[in-house]
């Protein structure tokens, strides 16, 4: 111990005495450790850290499969949900929710819209989670409601129990544990406060399952689950999985389960439905886990790099310390003692670099929480805490000794006699050690280079998608009627007939209409369709995206309309029988007939019924702008009378927002109490959806940013060096009469074969490891040779950059002066 201290003592007054070197080393290493442990608390939160639940490793959630339809990924209906809790004893439990719907809360101020989650009564305890204040739901809360109480007017409806999330608790009611017991009302229905949850809950489910993870307030069903449609897909189901009992077991006994659906359902059987048993956790992250992997990975060939910048450094302030180390040799110093001394300076370099790093870290932190993008979750959960900082300290450590080990064993290398006599006979040693890491240098550069190429490549692609639409000019709002307030479907939409033509009429604006749900607005609602005499059952083979749809919808978002027309307010008024299909939809059911004035049949409620297609339009991006999606069919809005919907208004000659004080007037002078939300530019809808391609690229574009930078360095050190190495030979070429042409490409030849040889490497790591990125990337391939040959282009630049003053400094060498020193 005596001995070590005695080492980082010398180390440090060795480190001092030239603060440049010491800087420059120090923040290259801050840079790689900074980065490792910026991007692994993103990974240990999101990727490797438990859910916050009990015995969050028992938890599942549990798909529909559907085969004939290629739908990986689908809700459950009711009565299979009732039948597997019933049938199957893998599950200690089993809970769903639907997706989440908003509601107007009436109650302790003005009227505030919130976004509540139907439950089954034991979610909370499914989920092993437990209120902050208060208790959760019982059984007794899940008692179904009186037959016909809601169409009766003068009826009184009971109370529902309601759990309140920690944050509405907060704004609206200021915290007040009193609140537990008291009725408030949801869309005029009176519903009792039975417990508040904590901060930190958060539902965490994965993101095909349309539900976000911040939710109001959740109710529990109050009826029969089991009497629905098996073809009526709509619960999200999760499970814990009984003592003792493994994924496989559950899957095995699930698949039994399935078998015998498919025997006794001809839903079931048409659609090949299969159950599927996925881990809660890996489930809810699998979208992100290929590029936080990837960014990890990237992060560390950044550590990679600067290490082998630090080394470089080193070795070529070895050069200054052979006589040093010679001496020290001569006076009894064994190799050992000189290796252990060199490797002190390294790892005080590279605690001071790991300290640095810890700050820039929390830096970087704060930025990745502003590039968030929508899908990235668990991100509020990250931070500095024990597990990171102790992985800080093992990249600290690995640091140490990757930048320390070569000058190390070069130094213990050295010669006394040699080193005392000036004449360095290390030196072609050293050059060719630098050499090699600097190839590694930009080989590893070009890696990062690669990734960030093909991101910015993907990211242009989607940018020039074309949704179907015209984002700009377009604002959207949301507007949710009380149901209690419009129980008949005519009054609601007359009142959306009445704000369309007041909104309409606002100056500015050039049309108005409304939908559900919006595109891109993360909602989902598929149904099936078929032809005219078609037998039913063959319907469900064929599923395409629903759309409820105002007049003016189409208009208003400036879609493309291919052939005939969109929809018109007498087709509401006058309840026609008519639709407006996408091109997509118009190909595959009509082929080459033209589809206006064709028939389409739709399973609606149970009904089958024949429309008349009316209009097609170009194909709207609905899930995402990288995948074309389902094809969509619009119903007029009386088919599926919502109370809640999102409202779409062009605006022309003024910023689509200026309208929006107009619009709240105008739906306060049909109802005061309905509250105008959800108040976004169409705009912003497209940008988020391009917010997680732009996060991976800004990441990695920054990283590889840095990773050229010092690759750049390192190959300007490594020639200068060269330069000073071969200094008396290129002063005899000079007095022996080669032109200084030739001195310059002697000297950028030797920066042109090292980046060549960084470069033939680096393509052939780059194509072994950027497949990983491949379902990120939209309109470009992992393999990409354009984005290659781009990249080896600016490689080569960079390499002439670097090499350029050594070259001119070789050039200016005097002959007489070069050969008078030696």
């Amino acid at each position: 111990m005596h001995a070590l201290l005695h080492d980082l003592r010398y180390a440090w007054r060795k480190l001092a005495k030239n603060p440049g070197f010491t800087a420059v080393a120090v923040f290259t290493l801050a840079l790689g450790i900074g980065a490792n442990t910026a991007i692994f608390s993103v990974v240990d939160g999101v990727l490797l850290s438990p859910l916050p639940y009990d015995d969050p490793e028992q938890l599942v959630f549990v798909w529909d499969r559907m085969i004939q339809t290629e739908n990986l990924k689908a809700p459950m209906s009711a009565p299979d949900f009732a039948d597997l809790d019933r049938e199957v004893g893998a599950f200690a439990g089993l809970a769903a929710s639907n997706n989440v719907n908003e509601s107007v809360l009436t109650e302790a101020g003005a009227p505030l819209q919130v976004s509540v989650a139907g439950v089954t009564w034991d979610f909370f305890d499914v989920l092993g989670v437990e209120p902050f204040v208060g208790q959760g739901f019982t059984e007794a809360d899940a008692a179904p409601m009186p037959p016909g109480v809601f169409q009766d007017p003068e009826a009184e409806i009971p109370s529902t129990a309601v759990v309140l999330s920690n944050g509405l608790w907060q704004r609206r009611f200021a915290a007040d544990p009193t609140v537990i017991g008291r009725t408030l009302r949801l869309n005029g229905q009176p519903h009792t406060v039975v417990g508040v949850m904590g901060a930190d809950f958060r539902l965490l489910v994965p993101p095909d399952a349309g539900m976000p993870a911040g939710v109001d307030a959740w109710t529990p069903f109050r009826f029969d689950l089991a009497g629905g449609a098996r073809d009526n897909q709509w619960l999200r189901v999760i499970g814990r999985l009984a003592p003792g009992v493994s994924l496989a077991e559950a899957q095995q006994q699930v698949d039994a389960f399935s078998d015998r659906l498919r025997t006794e359902s001809a839903f079931h059987d048409n659609m090949g439905i299969v159950k599927d048993v996925k881990p809660l956790h890996g489930d809810a992250v699998a979208h992100v886990r290929p590029v936080l992997w990837s960014l990890l990975g990237a992060v560390g060939f950044v550590l990679l790099i600067a290490c082998a910048n630090v080394a470089n450094l080193l070795l070529a302030r070895s050069t200054l310390r052979g006589r040093e180390m010679a001496v020290r040799t001569a006076l009894g110093a064994g190799r050992g003692r000189i290796f252990r001394q060199v490797l002190a300076e390294g790892a005080l370099l590279a605690l001071l670099g790991g300290a640095a790093g810890v700050g820039l870290a929390h830096a970087g932190l704060r930025l990745l929480v502003a590039l968030e993008p929508a899908d990235l979750p668990r991100l509020e959960g990250v931070g500095l805490d024990a597990g990171v900082l102790a992985f800080t300290l093992a990249a600290t450590l690995a640091a140490a000794l990757l930048a320390s080990l070569a000058p190390a064993l070069d130094l213990a290398a050295v010669r006394p006699r040699a080193a005392l006599q000036e004449r360095g006979g290390s030196g072609g040693g050293r050059l060719r050690l630098r050499s090699v890491l600097v190839v590694a240098e930009v080989a590893l550069s070009l890696v990062l280079l690669a990734g960030a190429g093909l991101m910015l490549r993907s990211f242009v692609s989607l940018s020039h998608v074309d949704p179907g639409y015209r984002a700009e000019g377009v604002v959207t709002y949301k507007l949710n009627l009380p149901f209690l307030s419009y129980r008949d479907a005519d009054q609601r939409l007359d009142l959306f007939a009445r704000l369309d033509e007041r909104v309409g009429e606002l100056p500015g604006v050039e049309s108005a209409g409304a939908v559900f749900p919006l595109p891109l607005a993360g909602r989902l609602w598929t149904g099936p369709w078929g032809l005219p005499g078609e037998a039913q059952e063959e319907w469900s083979k064929n599923e395409a995206n629903f759309r409820a749809t105002r007049p003016g919808f189409f208009e208003a978002m400036g879609a493309h309309l291919l052939a005939g027309r969109t929809l018109e307010r007498a087709d509401v008024e006058d309840r026609r029988e008519v639709v407006v299909i996408d091109d997509r939809l118009a190909a595959k059911a009509f082929r080459d007939q033209p589809a206006v004035g064709s028939r389409i049949a739709l399973d609606l409620f149970g009904e089958a019924h024949e429309m008349e297609v009316v209009g097609v339009v170009a194909h709207m991006r609905h899930d995402s702008l990288a995948v074309e999606g389902r094809e969509t069919i619009y119903l007029p809005h009386h088919y599926f009378p919502w109370s809640h919907m999102y409202m779409t208004v062009r605006t022309a000659g003024v910023p689509p927002e200026s309208v929006l004080p107009g619009i709240r007037r105008e739906v306060a002078a049909l109802d005061p109490g309905l509250p105008v939300y959800g108040e976004r530019p169409m705009v912003d809808y497209v940008e988020e959806a391009l917010a997680p391609t732009r996060f991976v690229f800004l990441l990695l574009a920054l990283f590889a940013g840095v990773a050229v930078l010092l690759a750049a360095v390192g190959l300007f050190g490594v020639i200068s060096f060269a330069v000073r190495q071969r200094t008396r030979e290129i002063g005899i070429r000079l007095a022996l009469g080669a032109p200084a042409a030739s001195i310059l490409r002697l000297v950028m030849g030797r920066g042109l074969l090292l980046i060549g040889l960084g470069v033939a490497f680096g393509i052939a790591a780059a194509l072994a490891l950027t497949r990983v990125l491949a379902s990120q990337l939209h309109g470009v391939s992992w393999s990409d040779p354009a984005t290659y040959a781009a990249i080896a282009l600016l490689l080569v630049a960079v390499a002439l950059a670097a090499s350029w003053l050594p070259a001119r400094r070789a050039m200016e060498v005097d002959p007489m002066e070069s050969l008078r020193s030696e």
